[in-house]
C-alpha cells in the first residue's frame, strides 16, 4: 500500500513540471508586426552558409539553447520584418545584451551589414509557425 501510494504521490508533481515547462514556443511572445519580406531561397542558402563560416555556433544552436537563445526561439519572436531585421542585423555587428536576459552577444564588427541582414533572414527564417 505504502508503494501504490508513493507512486501515485509523484504522478501529480511529475505533471506539474512539465506543464509548467510548456512548449517553448508558448513562452516566447512574437513581437507586433506585419511580416513584410519574403527572400528568395538563393539568400536564405547564402545566409546559413555565411553563419556556417561563422562564430554564430559557439553561442547558439537552431533548436536548443546554448549560451544564447536557439535560432528558432528568435525566429519565434520575431517576424520576418525590415525593421526587425535593420534592428537584429545591428545587434551582430554592434553587440548586445539584455533582450534575452543576462547573455551578452559579443560584437562582430567585421560583418558588413549586408551579411549581417543575410543571416538575419536566415535566421528568421527558422520559424516554424
Amino acid at each position: 500500500m505504502t508503494i501504490v501510494m508513493l507512486i501515485a504521490g509523484c504522478t501529480p508533481r511529475h505533471q506539474e513540471k512539465s506543464e509548467r515547462r510548456g512548449s517553448r514556443k508558448e513562452r516566447i511572445k512574437r513581437l507586433a508586426g506585419e511580416v513584410d519580406v519574403t527572400p528568395p531561397a538563393e539568400v536564405l542558402e547564402k545566409g546559413r552558409v555565411l553563419m556556417s563560416y561563422s562564430d554564430c555556433f559557439t553561442c547558439h544552436k537552431e533548436s536548443d539553447r546554448k549560451r544564447g537563445p536557439a535560432f528558432s526561439d528568435i525566429a519565434a519572436r520575431y517576424p520576418m520584418n525590415s525593421t526587425y531585421i535593420e534592428v537584429l542585423s545591428k545587434r551582430v555587428i554592434l553587440g548586445a545584451r539584455g533582450s534575452w536576459g543576462n547573455t551578452v552577444m559579443p560584437p562582430h564588427p567585421t560583418v558588413s551589414d549586408d551579411d549581417a541582414k543575410t543571416m538575419v533572414m536566415y535566421i528568421l527564417s527558422l520559424d516554424s509557425e
